[in-house]
């Protein structure tokens, strides 16, 4: 793709304008619009326009498939509009907007906020998971000694993003929620400062003007310092109207600092951990009643949740996860989604005489295979032919089955492709490498043998 800003141009026109543009997020592969007005996008043109993908209406926003080139064209769109990353929803325009567009249902939301708060560093994101998990199999081959100072230079750069979780998420959480982001990450480097970690370990009993604070491992953790924030943007919002504004810019840290902070620590901390601790010995307790049953429901259903762009819900789940119990089992058996959706792509691209789905069929294999990346093959290749998306998620499932029945974990947040497979393989041994090779077999001959049975487009819908 090579004229980004003329896509640009043309995606912000045909979603209603620069005007009707509340907010601008991206993932890994979609624009993702907040509309005052969705009815004013003209939604058929965007998926006829060459460098679209798809178009999806869903988890209350308008997002527009791109594939790999997304950030370019994402980039492009900031710069020569003044469309911003921030929530602006507070706008006239936006209030005028149909009651049908402004229905969004609670998972709508939350997956909103999730993608809004944790989708900007995913980049910093991926790329220390994958360093990370390099150095566990580097460590399990005794290639690189732990005691090493090699080890310990690498260990920083892949560990940072993870014990700073929450700085990195108050930054973001503020951007959102319109709270001030650099006094948000100040609480989360608070929360995170050494002194406090270490009355943490110690296990001391700690007080604040004679109130018991009941402290928490803050490092790493995720729940805390979004609803802070979240807390923080309505503090502001109502100082902002008591305090005159000549001295608002002295007095609203300071009520932050002083005030926000210990309340953060006596009240939201506990209750967050509480939550925290409820939630992944539920999920446990849900693995533990049947891993077969749970295993089957992810493995099956994760291509689903990658369509309506969903599967991001559970980020912060696997997230408490590693803080909670320093390891994530929800995500295994949704592993063999990337290998299933890539093996189905190439089935198609080995067997199409179609040149136009040859080309996308194997660029989505290849993007899937080696980039981790399944939009491109999920909305170019499989939903225009229901049989193979069908037997994609069948056998996904019953590797799905596989990753839990064995138990395979992840220690730390490792994309999902054929480069990182000995790292995975380092991590939870070698039934996670046979789940996600079940699928890829499977979804491949399944798809080459029997579900792809057509040359041309127009007969695969």
């Amino acid at each position: 793709m090579a004229d980004y800003s003329k896509l640009a141009k043309d995606i912000v026109e045909h979603v209603g304008g620069e005007e009707n543009v509340d907010s601008l997020t991206h993932c890994i592969t979609r624009l993702r619009f907040k509309l005052k007005d969705e009815s004013k996008a003209d939604t058929e043109t965007l998926k006829n326009m060459k460098g679209v993908i798809k178009v999806m209406q869903a988890a209350g926003q308008y997002q527009v498939v791109i594939g790999s080139d997304v950030e370019d064209v994402y980039d492009q769109i900031l710069l020569s509009t003044n469309i911003g990353t921030g929530n602006k929803s507070n706008s006239s325009a936006s209030e005028g907007a149909s009651s049908e567009n402004n229905k969004v249902s609670i998972v709508g939301k939350i997956t909103d906020i999730i993608s809004g708060i944790f989708m900007p560093f995913m980049g910093a994101f991926t790329g220390a998971g994958l360093l990370k998990g390099f150095l566990v199999l580097l460590t399990t081959l005794a290639l690189i000694d732990k005691t090493s100072t090699t080890y310990t230079i690498l260990n920083a750069a892949s560990d940072s993003v993870f014990y700073f979780l929450p700085v990195f998420l108050a930054y973001c959480a503020a951007q959102k929620f319109g709270a001030k982001p650099f006094i948000s990450m100040a609480i989360a480097c608070a929360m995170c400062y050494p002194s406090l970690t270490a009355l943490f370990n110690d296990k001391v009993a700690v007080t604040f003007f004679s109130i018991p604070v009941k402290l928490i491992s803050y490092p790493s953790s995720v729940l805390p310092i979004i609803i802070t924030v979240y807390a923080q943007s309505k503090v502001e919002k109502i100082a902002t109207k008591i305090i005159p504004k000549l001295v608002q810019s002295i007095f609203i840290p300071l009520i932050d600092f002083a005030i926000l902070f210990p309340m953060a620590l006596i009240v939201i901390g506990p209750v967050t951990d509480i939550i925290s601790k409820g939630l992944a010995g539920g999920i446990q307790t849900v693995f533990s009643f049947s891993p077969a049953i749970a295993g089957l429901l992810l493995g099956t259903f994760y291509p689903l949740f990658i369509v309506f762009g969903l599967h991001w819900g559970l980020l912060p789940i696997v997230m408490n996860n590693y803080s909670v119990l320093g390891f994530d089992y929800i995500m295994p058996p949704t592993f063999g989604a990337n290998f299933g959706i890539a093996a189905a792509c190439l089935a198609v691209f080995l067997k199409t005489k179609n040149k136009d789905l040859k080309l996308v069929a194997g660029s989505a294999s290849i993007s899937a295979l080696i980039g981790g990346v399944t939009e491109p093959g999920i909305y170019g290749v499989l939903m225009k032919n229901r049989r193979i998306f069908i037997c994609m998620c069948a056998v996904n499932g019953i590797g799905g089955i596989i990753a839990a029945v064995t138990g395979s974990i992840r220690t730390s947040q490792v994309p999902v492709n054929i480069l990182t497979i000995p790292a995975l393989y380092a991590m939870s041994g070698v039934s996670i490498v046979i789940a996600m090779a079940v699928s890829f077999v499977g979804v491949f001959l399944l798809t080459y043998l029997f579900a792809y049975k057509n040359d041309t487009p127009a007969k695969e819908s």
